[in-house]
């Protein structure tokens, strides 16, 4: 009997079911209403794993950093010049520990590695080095075509009561990347988990609800005491705002900021993101939001 073979582990990119195409659409049809009386500079700090920062906005995890000028460690320290927090992904492990050698504030991604004795020495390691979290991308328990996953190592899925367990398993908080139901957002918030990122992960699986389409239900499902993140094409500080508007409490930026630091170099790069977090400041107090509290959805509009 014949069985089918796909040639990669990823998703068939059809223009009708590509995510990414789907969730510009959705982001792209949402616009800015603004106000002018009684606006005021807006104070756009943001608290994140115990720490303070200038806007929220962070550096999200995405390959091809190596190109630039400096590498890796070059594009985490740009980052980090820039006041923000740097994501990484989980293929690099002396970079890594390069990265938090050098006390830049950092968040690794760890893939839903089948063992869970090697994820728990994974965590302690970020633990013991000064990670400001730890992540996991929870899409890759299974490919597109429903098997196991397998890339580093071997992964599957995780259960309530893996993720339980992991949560308890170190003193540095615990982030779900890749949630894009209510219904694993409320399975993380009865863990108790620190926060969660709404991400279709580049089109990882095709026909994927846009993240800011389900995120108003998902933070009115599981409350305000979660943390709430967006990533997937937030590359200028309106789409960053929108976010806002929708209940994020904050977005993760990737594309932008590796193509700035690749083609224009570490600087360029800096300059971004806090761009970004300017756009951020200038829809902030031209639609009325003294503080990231005060964005609410009255601030956006549906075309």
């Amino acid at each position: 009997m014949l069985t089918f073979k796909p040639e990669n582990k990823g998703p068939v990119v059809i223009k009708a079911a590509n995510s990414n195409t789907l969730s510009d659409t959705y982001r792209d049809s949402l616009v800015i209403k603004y106000r002018a009386i009684g606006n005021v500079v807006p104070d756009t700090t943001f608290e994140f794993a115990g720490k303070t920062f200038p806007a929220p906005v962070m550096a999200g995890p995405i390959g091809g950093a190596d190109k630039g000028e400096g590498g890796v460690l070059g594009y985490a320290h740009a980052i980090n010049e820039a006041g923000s927090v740097y994501w990484t992904g989980f293929h690099d492990k002396e970079a890594w520990t390069q990265t938090l050698k050098e006390g830049i504030n950092a968040v690794r991604v760890i893939k839903p590695l089948a063992d869970n004795r090697v994820l728990l020495d994974e965590i302690r390691f970020d633990e013991e080095h000064g990670a400001l979290a730890y992540a996991m991308d929870i899409s890759h328990g299974m490919t597109v075509y429903g098997e196991k996953d397998a890339q580093q190592q071997q992964f599957d899925s995780k259960t309530e009561e893996d993720l339980q367990m992991l949560n308890e398993a170190a003193s540095i908080p615990f982030i779900l990347k890749d949630v894009m139901s209510i219904e694993d957002a409320l399975i993380a918030a009865k863990i108790g988990i620190y926060g969660i990122i709404l991400s279709g992960h580049n089109n990882r699986f095709p026909c994927a609800v846009p993240p800011l389409k389900i995120l108003p239900e998902i933070r009115k499902a599981v409350g305000e005491d979660m943390k709430i993140f967006v990533d997937g094409g937030m590359n200028n500080g309106y789409d960053a705002f929108k976010a806002l508007a929708l209940g994020a409490d904050g977005v993760l930026c990737a594309r932008s900021l590796v193509g700035e630091y690749v083609k224009s170099g570490s600087l360029a790069c800096s300059m971004k993101i806090l761009q970004i977090g300017a756009e951020i400041k200038g829809a902030m107090a031209n639609t009325g939001s003294k503080d990231l509290k005060h964005i609410n959805r009255n601030c956006i509009v549906n075309l």
